[in-house]
């Protein structure tokens, strides 16, 4: 009973938001694993020094970049706020109208921005300022990517990753009939794609986030199918690691370990990478270390995990306990 009046209560909390999209219409389901007890949940007032201006924003992505601040990917009239380690406000920046709806971020070792939007659907490539650099995809148009046919079309891209070489990954399909993995050089030339919508094997559900590693392994977040694809880079199938809850964000962590979260379940997991759960944090509601919806991911350099929550419209922080 405690579960279904959780999901009642957040249900009536957000029914009013944009995308409230894909909700299980379940009850929220936890991970069977230890806690996670070497992580504390901050309370959000005191883990950031947010300006009045940007307080009660939906925050979609999260990012540390080269400096160790951490870069926030706001669906609010600036795209981009940044703090330091400290929770300090550094800046906001980006130019007002840049996404109609933010979504995934990536951020390269010189401080390259990555962005999907799943409202105009296009990658876009900015500098560490927000210039627009490149962008991938026909602005307001979505559909088929097809060569043949001249279409450079997404269908809401949610995520993307480079690989060794500088190609770029799309995990795209948020709540579409398209969900797949589509494949770009460094130019933002189309390359490949694979996936399909479905239960099977290399198929998804929602592709939801994107994580490569220093193998060239690539990674996949099959949400509503509560799973984690593994796959080359040429779309080879090679296996899948499946969950008791969802896995909406996943961060590969240099300790040799990965990190993902549960979305409208609503925790965050520690995995290792044969995908056995080693421990979870948090759960679903509204109060400090709980999520409406734990939907992307980053640990900073002293291993201190920030999680966007959409839904709550915050930044929740767990600090790593030494």
């Amino acid at each position: 009973m405690k579960i279904i009046n959780t999901l009642c209560l957040l249900t009536l909390l957000t029914a009013s938001a944009e995308v409230a999209a894909q909700r299980p219409n379940r009850p929220l389901f936890p991970l069977q694993a230890y806690t996670l007890t070497d992580y504390e949940a901050i309370e959000y007032s005191e883990a950031f020094e947010m300006p009045e201006a940007f307080e009660g924003e939906s925050y979609a992505g999260v990012a540390v970049n080269s400096q160790g601040n951490l870069v926030v990917f706001s669906r609010g009239s600036t795209p981009f706020l940044e703090f330091n380690s400290d929770g300090e406000f550094i800046r906001s920046f980006g130019q007002e109208g840049l996404v109609r709806r933010a979504h995934g971020l990536h951020l390269e070792a010189d401080n390259t921005i990555w962005v999907t939007d799943v409202a105009d659907h296009v990658v876009m490539k900015l500098d560490q300022n927000g210039n627009e650099l490149m962008t991938i995809g026909t602005r307001g148009e979505s559909g088929e990517w097809d060569e043949a046919a001249g279409a450079h079309l997404f269908q809401q891209p949610n995520d993307l990753a480079l690989d060794s070489a500088g190609n770029i990954y799309v995990a795209q399909g948020h709540g579409s009939d398209n969900p797949r993995v589509l494949k770009f050089n460094s130019d933002g030339e189309f390359i490949t794609q694979w996936g399909s919508r479905g239960y099977g094997p290399g198929q998804f559900w929602v592709a939801h986030s994107i994580e490569i590693d220093a193998d060239d392994v690539i990674y996949v977040a099959d949400r509503e199918n509560m799973r984690i694809h593994r796959f080359d880079t040429e779309g080879g199938l090679l296996g899948e690691w499946n969950f008791e809850a969802m896995v909406c964000a996943i961060f590969l962590h240099d300790d040799g370990h990965m990190y993902i979260t549960t979305g409208f379940d609503g925790q965050l997991a520690k995995v290792d990478m044969t995908g056995k759960v080693l421990g979870a944090i948090g759960r679903p509601g509204t109060a400090n270390g709980q999520f409406g919806e734990a939907h992307a991911l980053t640990l900073d350099h002293e291993d201190n995990a920030y999680i966007a929550d959409v839904i709550n419209r915050r930044i929740q922080k767990f600090a790593k306990i030494d």
